[in-house]
């Protein structure tokens, strides 16, 4: 149920008369603890990639190789993410999640 909402989760734990995990605000809560502790994450992982690259090049000048994925075929996704690997190293350097959905305009209309 992962990536489908706090209502799946619910939905899925009724299922198996479970009760219900979590409120839909403890569940925005929870993701939004676990999106910061990943960025931080992936932040200084994707700067010490930077460094490495750097250090396997001798110089701050590198040279890259970008990619790129939507979440379904046809590139007529909203969401899309775009990554930029070192030549040397093989390693992400940075990474871009693009998306022309927003959740708060939904919620608001």
């Amino acid at each position: 149920m992962i990536g489908k909402g706090a209502k799946s989760l619910q939905k899925f734990s009724s299922y198996l008369a479970l009760p219900a995990p979590l409120s839909q605000k403890s569940y925005y809560k929870i993701n939004y603890k676990i999106l910061r502790a990943t960025t931080v994450v992936a932040n200084s992982c994707m700067k010490k990639a930077a460094e490495e690259e750097e250090l396997l090049t001798g110089s701050s000048n590198i040279m890259v190789s970008g990619d790129g994925t939507w979440k379904t075929r046809g590139h007529s996704s909203p969401v899309g993410v775009c990554t930029i690997i070192g030549d040397e190293s093989g390693k992400v350097i940075d990474i871009d999640v693009m998306s022309s959905y927003c959740k708060s305009c939904e919620v608001s209309k």
